[in-house]
């Protein structure tokens, strides 16, 4: 861990009174928020770690040693937050273009450079938040249980989730399974796992049937709406942005449009330069420029797109306060909820404790 966690006791909790205005805040309730988003994102990534080390102890007792990790978690990746970034801060700086390009060559190609770059701490910072929070070891240990065959995977399967809940996923997954139905609760390996970490399951009962799940670990990021916030920002920035789209035109790479996330479909439009890119079906994306069509080394194209889009957003103001603006402009939107922010972090770090004592023999 980079960050230790706050402790509640020591929390200044500043609490406004409910109005239709938006709350005033300073810099260091900004500082302050952000802060326990970092740390409870971090905090939440070594959360998924420790319960899938708890879920394989069990396994291992019970003579399964290479695991599917990636159901050992329930398959839920909490999101990475590493500060307040508006959507402009995806498009890279001029720095950043020059060292990385856009940085989606480092994953589309295999070359030496490549390769080295994924491995630069410089590189992984920059993409770092939009690559969100992985472990290369988990897939590659699924493709060495998925080479293990069916015989292993079904006992495997049986052990971790229990005899009849495995049954009603393998039925469900098949296309067979009757989705308005009663869910069979956890068993097995995940069961123990559950109860270690979180206590126990949690059940939720809907009109269509009733389901099992972990407890929610939502993060309060997901209590503001990034298309309203950005709806805001993007009035401040509109002749900013026009400018910006202007001048991404006039240096030959077609119109653009910020969409209503803000966002620019960058991924998909650089993905074209790569073989077995993914389809840009169902994303509005601006033609491939003809620059684009013929160029010979697209990994080069790459870097001097990314530079006429930095040297864009310089030049146009994208980067004049943005950053401070959005963070301000989030804050605003969580500061009468801030004891609700730490009460998600401490009790992320309960869990995470329950998990390091099972693990330590506690």
């Amino acid at each position: 861990m980079r960050r230790t966690a706050v402790v509640l006791a020591a929390a200044t909790l500043v609490l406004t009174g409910c109005s239709d205005e938006p709350a005033e805040v300073t810099d260091d309730d900004v500082a302050r928020i952000e802060q326990s988003l970092e740390q409870g994102s971090e905090l939440a990534w070594e959360l998924t770690q420790a319960e899938t080390r708890v879920a394989a102890t069990c396994m291992q007792d019970q003579g399964f040693t290479v695991h599917d990790r990636n159901l050992m978690h329930g398959m839920m990746v909490p999101n990475r937050f590493e500060g307040f970034d508006s959507p402009y801060a995806r498009i890279p700086t001029v720095e950043q273009a020059g060292k990385f390009g856009f940085g989606y060559w480092v994953s589309a190609t295999e070359t030496d450079a490549a390769l080295a770059m994924r491995e630069d701490l410089d590189f992984l910072g920059f993409a770092g938040t939009e690559a969100g929070w992985d472990d290369p070891a988990e897939y590659e240990e699924y493709q060495e249980w998925s080479a293990l065959g069916e015989e292993y995977q079904r006992a495997w399967l049986d052990a971790f989730h229990g005899p009849e809940r495995a049954a009603y996923l393998e039925e469900r997954n098949s296309g067979g399974g009757n989705e308005a139905a009663d869910e069979p609760p956890f068993g097995g390996c995940e069961l123990e796992a559950i109860e270690i970490v979180y206590g126990e399951p949690v059940h939720h009962e809907r009109e269509w049937g009733s389901f099992w799940a972990r407890p929610d670990l939502e993060s309060p990021l997901t209590w503001v709406g990034d298309g309203e916030l950005y709806k805001e920002l993007s009035v401040r920035y509109i002749d900013q942005e026009q400018a910006f789209l202007d001048c991404v035109e006039d240096r030959g790479h077609g119109q653009w449009h910020f969409d209503d996330l803000g966002y620019l479909p960058v991924p998909w439009y650089v993905g074209q330069f790569y073989e077995g890119a993914a389809s840009v079906e169902g994303v509005e994306v601006p033609p491939l420029s003809d620059a684009a069509e013929d160029a010979d080394d697209p990994v080069a194209y790459e870097f001097a797109m990314a530079l006429n889009f930095a040297e864009c957003a310089e030049s146009a103001g994208l980067r004049e306060d943005a950053e401070e603006t959005w963070a301000r402009m989030y804050v605003e939107q969580m500061i009468d909820r801030e004891s609700e922010v730490y009460a998600w972090e401490q009790q992320i770090q309960d869990y995470l404790a329950n998990a390091q004592d099972h693990l330590a023999g506690g």
